[in-house]
């Protein structure tokens, strides 16, 4: 049966120093990568006579498109043509071909965008959002971060590896470190994240717990903790990153765990595990530790969330009259009502246990975000 004295474990709590977020600003601030040839991007486009089109629209286009600073094409359309975009690389030359359909009415379509002769501007910003960003267009409120299939795959396998060595203990920068994240996937802080950094430099150190989590998970933990957040983006020369930003901007940002895609009965055994408790006014943070040991569970405490809320973690006690129950239901218990509990697991697969302050809308907001990831990943 589980007994509590009243000792304490200590609590992860520690404060990183404006010395340290100067080196985080230096280290992650730019996330660049060395680049010899500036790469250049030459736009084009085809626009396909589906039905009969005035002839005096077909010269209006031109001189728009010319004005928007892309070559164009008018033809009849053939029986395999479709409208589509797409790109070629020759060395540092991008060549972005976009074809678009000419309707009667005079507007064109390009996929799921269609301008007016009216729209000028607004066709010349998209050109420059394809010489920019390439046949993709920008990431930006893109569901799946703007990412197709190949590139979330590929950014999901590098965060679904192990850290690289335990963080606990360290502060921010040198925790995001020892995530062991490749050249392949940089960090990169916006300017708001940077502000952010130099205004509070009273974030907590990681926790004990990380080591046999994802990369993933373990990056948007030691974020959160700072309030921010981070989100898999395109760069202009097409290559990967993770951009970094307050976690108040309404851009979705990668989430902390999972839903788990087996029951808790077998992906996490010892928690639904019926035991007999007991114990009297003892520190909320010392049961949490204790049915973390017992489960051999991660069970990881939302700190930032938790003191916005005025929530004093280290100041709480619980108390439980004799009673036999899971592991998982005595948690339940204890934290309510100030705190709920996520059974989650990490892009690998490895359960763990969330604790936090959300709110049942915040919640369910997180889940429906979660599910669109999930829906991309699986597309």
């Amino acid at each position: 049966m589980l007994r509590f004295q009243t000792t304490t474990i200590a609590v992860y709590l520690f404060v990183v120093s404006s010395l340290l977020m100067s080196q985080a600003v230096a280290q992650f601030g730019s996330g660049a990568r060395s680049s010899t040839k500036k790469q250049q991007t030459q736009v084009s486009c085809e626009l396909l006579m589906v039905e009969r089109v005035p002839p005096l629209a077909a010269q209006r286009w031109g001189e728009i498109f010319r004005r928007a600073g892309a070559s164009v094409r008018v033809r009849q359309a053939m029986g395999t043509d479709r409208a589509e975009i797409s790109e070629t690389k020759r060395g540092s030359l991008r060549h972005v071909k976009a074809t678009g359909l000419l309707e009667r009415d005079g507007s064109v379509i390009f996929e799921n965008r269609r301008f007016r002769q009216s729209q000028g501007a607004a066709l010349a910003e998209w050109i420059r959002e394809l010489k920019i960003y390439g046949a993709q267009g920008s990431d930006e409120g893109k569901p799946g971060f703007g990412l197709n299939r190949a590139q979330f795959d590929r950014v999901f396998q590098i965060l679904a590896a192990r850290v690289g060595r335990n963080p606990a203990g360290l502060q921010l920068t040198e925790a995001l470190a020892a995530v062991g994240l490749p050249a392949a996937l940089p960090l990169r802080m916006t300017p708001a994240a940077t502000e952010l950094l130099k205004k509070d430099v009273s974030h907590r150190a990681a926790p004990d717990g990380l080591s046999g989590l994802s990369r993933g998970t373990v990056v948007a933990l030691l974020l959160n903790g700072a309030g921010l957040g981070f989100r898999p983006g395109r760069t202009p020369e097409g290559e990967l990153e993770l951009r970094v930003s307050p976690l108040t901007n309404a851009a979705a940002t990668w989430p902390i765990g999972w839903p788990l895609d087996r029951p808790p009965i077998t992906s996490m055994p010892k928690f639904v595990e019926i035991v007999p408790v007991e114990f009297e006014d003892v520190a909320l943070v010392d049961v949490i530790h204790a049915i973390s040991v017992q489960t051999e569970m991660p069970i990881l405490v939302d700190q930032r969330r938790a003191f916005e809320a005025s929530i004093p973690l280290n100041e709480l006690k619980v108390n439980q009259e004799y009673r036999k129950m899971t592991w998982s239901g005595l948690l339940d218990r204890v934290t309510f009502p100030k705190l709920m509990r996520e059974l989650l697991q990490d892009e690998a697969g490895t359960p763990f246990v969330f604790v936090t302050t959300r709110t049942v809308a915040q919640m369910n907001e997180r889940a429906k975000q979660v599910e669109r990831l999930l829906d991309q990943k699986a597309k």
